[in-house]
């Protein structure tokens, strides 16, 4: 144990090592600097984020969960936002830092099973917990 110790101390006190762990010090921070002056932002492709195909998605996938309710049976939904995506911006004004996505305004489900309090009861906690809104921006109703 001893031996290697010598042996390393020996190398760090050699000018050849100490010219190579300087060089490889700097390159270290060359690199450092090159990757924060390149830094590339992730590319957010903002032309598909349209509000029209959010709020056709989000009713899809609302008409799926409300016809997968026990007893809920044939199900149609309308769903309505109240704004569309908002940008926002660091203060350079270009740099892209978030995204918000439109906000739910309210949830109408008609269904067959919308006779039974249960099922709408079910129906109403499912929405306001998966959208995130009360139960007053829910509207269910007895599909015809």
């Amino acid at each position: 144990m001893k031996i290697e110790k010598d042996k390393i101390q020996k190398q760090f006190k050699s000018e050849k090592t100490r010219n190579v762990i300087i060089i490889a010090g700097l390159a270290c921070l060359a690199l450092l600097f090159i990757s924060t002056v390149f830094d590339k932002q992730e590319a957010v492709d903002t032309d598909n984020l349209s509000t029209d195909n959010y709020q056709a998605v989000l009713s899809s996938e609302i008409l799926s969960m409300v016809t997968s309710v026990e007893g809920a049976g044939e199900a149609k939904v309308l769903l309505t936002l109240e704004n569309s995506y908002e940008y926002i911006y660091l203060d350079d004004g270009r740099t892209l830092q978030k995204i918000n996505e439109p906000t739910v305004r309210g949830v109408v489900v008609a269904c067959k099973g919308a006779d039974s309090a249960m099922v709408c009861s079910n129906i109403t906690q499912l929405l306001t917990t998966a959208l995130n809104i009360p139960s007053t921006k829910v509207c269910i109703s007895k599909l015809k």
